[in-house]
């Protein structure tokens, strides 16, 4: 993924030159880039390589670079740049080299939350980021974009937080966690977070959370819509299929195990500081993950409530959720990835184009999960992008959102 270097000077200088303007005429001062509205045409997106990770994710990032629109510009944030085949990509990707011996992951989503105060574009990043190296993510974008990064005494993830066409939807764990830490209410903490966004905002739950980022279970809409996601129809799905076609799950899962390190010969790696790291015994967990998703389910319906209580349409899409620990992961390093993917079809990319409502959608490889969501996502009026290849970076906890940060968008 190499782009001619005239290539980069000319996608760069047109994109530094539009950081420089407003993005929101009308919006407070600052405002959260929303997850739904225009055109997508920039995103960063982090790449490991064998050589500094377990998570070989350049086969994935190669699926998003040629699943988004041919006029998406992609920054490729990565730690070993040598490992990396150049090719041409008609200038759409460029290279943004943390140092080498840096230990980042596969989530630029986390790090920073992007905001533009009428004069020009900054990334807001929060008072402590403990997960490996990412927090070095906003300030090697800044040196190449000419953004400013604004650092928060304000503790959070951007995969805790979404934004829709109003408001600024946070999950419970962040506003009750800064609650604490800042000995405010939580009345306090929500006003201290629309300050800093611009926004009004929405803490999702009243209670400690199940799934430890919002972006997995909540996508907000055009149109006053919030998707919610729904574990219980997610689990009958899969629950047909592994009683019609039981041999079809398990070629799934072993699927999983042999993609874990990029090469089904690889049954264990050492990671960075020297620890072993040993391929997840994936099959025989698809009935415990159906079992897990049915008791989820209640609190998703909750969440689902509580929004439509709140005047949003509520649409339900399908997903299988193994077991999840509730933890803010600013304040823990990396988790050990579970053992089965976590099948979001909510942490996707959306867009409107001349009233064309898009989605771009991970896809795991359960098809009837994968085709079951593409046709949720059809039915509420969505051009559906599919997007293959995920299902590792998803027992690793997340999926496209995750993984592809947007910058800016028409």
């Amino acid at each position: 993924m190499k782009t001619t270097t005239i290539g980069i000077l000319f996608t760069l200088l047109s994109l530094i030159t539009f950081f420089a303007k407003p993005l929101f005429i009308s919006e407070p001062i600052p405002s959260v880039l929303p997850d739904v509205g225009t055109k997508i045409k920039l995103v960063v997106c982090s790449a490991t390589s064998a050589r500094k990770s377990s998570l070989r994710n350049t086969e994935l990032v190669n699926n998003i670079v040629n699943g988004l629109d041919e006029d998406v510009h992609v920054m490729l944030l990565v730690n070993d740049r040598a490992a990396f085949k150049q090719s041409s990509n008609n200038g759409r990707v460029t290279f943004v080299e943390v140092p080498s011996e840096s230990d980042i992951t596969i989530w630029p989503q986390d790090p920073f939350v992007v905001v533009n105060d009428k004069e020009n574009t900054k990334l807001i990043t929060p008072g402590l980021f403990k997960r490996k190296d990412d927090r070095l993510m906003a300030s090697q974008l800044s040196a190449i974009l000419g953004v400013e990064v604004v650092k928060s005494e304000l503790l959070f993830e951007g995969g805790n937080i979404v934004c829709g066409e109003s408001e600024v939807f946070i999950g419970f764990d962040t506003i009750s966690i800064n609650s604490q830490v800042f000995n405010l209410s939580m009345d306090e903490t929500q006003k201290r977070f629309a300050k800093l966004f611009g926004r009004r905002v929405v803490t999702i739950g009243n209670e400690t959370q199940d799934i430890g980022h919002i972006d997995l279970i909540v996508t907000p809409l055009s149109n006053n819509r919030i998707a919610v996601a729904d574990s219980r129809l997610g689990a009958e799905i899969a629950n047909r299929t592994l009683t019609q076609s039981p041999d079809r799950i398990t070629r799934f899962e072993r699927n999983c195990e042999r993609g874990f390190f990029g090469d089904a010969s690889i049954n264990a790696l050492v990671d960075m500081d020297g620890n072993s790291i040993d391929c997840p015994e994936v099959v025989g967990q698809t009935a415990i993950a159906i079992s897990d998703s049915h008791k989820l389910a209640d609190s998703l319906d909750k969440i689902a409530t509580q929004l439509a209580e709140r005047g949003y349409d509520i649409v339900r899409v399908p997903a299988l959720i193994p077991n999840q620990e509730s933890e803010l992961e600013t304040e823990t390093e990396d988790k050990p990835a579970p053992a089965f993917p976590f099948m979001s079809y909510n942490n996707v990319l959306t867009e409107s184009v001349a009233n064309l409502s898009i989605v771009y959608l991970p896809q795991y490889g359960i098809a009837e999960l994968d085709t079951a969501a593409i046709e949720c996502w059809e039915r509420n009026g969505f051009e559906v992008r599919p997007i293959e290849g995920f299902q590792t970076s998803a027992m690793h906890g997340g999926a496209l959102r995750c993984c592809t940060k947007v910058l800016l968008r028409e």
